[in-house]
């Protein structure tokens, strides 16, 4: 079981976003939800078809790099808090069934580590029949694989409650375009934490990573 990570109380008075969040979470409950064509062909080239962990782990380095995307709540009093880190529950397909099991990989940032614990993840989830391979800890975000299709765009609705505040992200399949291989990714948070500033700058350092490290693969 992934262990929860620690956290540090977030400042109302002196946080940024404090009016935004009010508005937000309280107001109109509004959420951001952007898709993108990432191109991957520098992670393509190095990896193949084995894209899907090296991504994961570029997704998940950038989110935990920025604080906008670890903000949540503490259980003990309901206040706003940061975590340390998030780690991404991610999905296992099972052919047979055509039904899919949440799993969730520990981050750690040596690639090595987190590849290896994201593989005997998968390989957990496809050994379970339930719908969740294990317990998770509340320091989490969403990840969703869409191997089968090159979408265009990806519209879900978050918590009417307007409290859910972790990211939510979309990977498509990749498609060669105009000569470079790229995927549809979705990124869709809570605009209370986040704006589109912040979504554009995650999509330039998802770039920038998975170019980083088919470098060093």
């Amino acid at each position: 079981m992934v262990k929860e990570a620690g956290y540090k109380p977030l400042d109302m008075k002196t946080w940024a976003r404090t009016p935004y969040y009010n508005y937000y979470a309280h107001g109109s409950k509004g959420m951001c939800a952007v898709t993108a064509n990432l191109d991957i062909s520098a992670l393509a080239k190095k990896a193949g078809e084995d894209i899907y962990i090296p991504l994961l782990y570029a997704i998940t380095k950038v989110i935990n790099a920025r604080k906008e995307f670890r903000v949540g709540y503490c259980k003990e009093n309901g206040e706003l808090m940061v975590w340390d880190y998030i780690c991404p529950i991610h999905r296992v397909f099972h052919p047979d069934t055509e039904t899919f099991t949440r799993i969730c990989t520990e981050w750690k940032e040596d690639y090595k580590s987190f590849a290896k614990g994201a593989a005997a993840d998968i390989e957990k989830g496809e050994r379970c029949a339930t719908l969740n391979a294990d317990e998770f800890p509340d320091s989490v975000f969403e990840v969703s694989y869409v191997p089968w299709l090159h979408y265009s765009s990806v519209n879900m609705k978050m918590s009417e409650s307007g409290k859910y505040l972790a990211p939510i992200v979309t990977i498509g399949k990749a498609e060669k375009i105009g000569g470079a291989t790229q995927i549809p990714l979705t990124m869709q948070i809570s605009h209370a934490v986040a704006d589109g500033f912040h979504i554009a700058r995650f999509f330039e350092e998802v770039k920038a990573e998975t170019e980083k490290l088919a470098a060093s693969l």
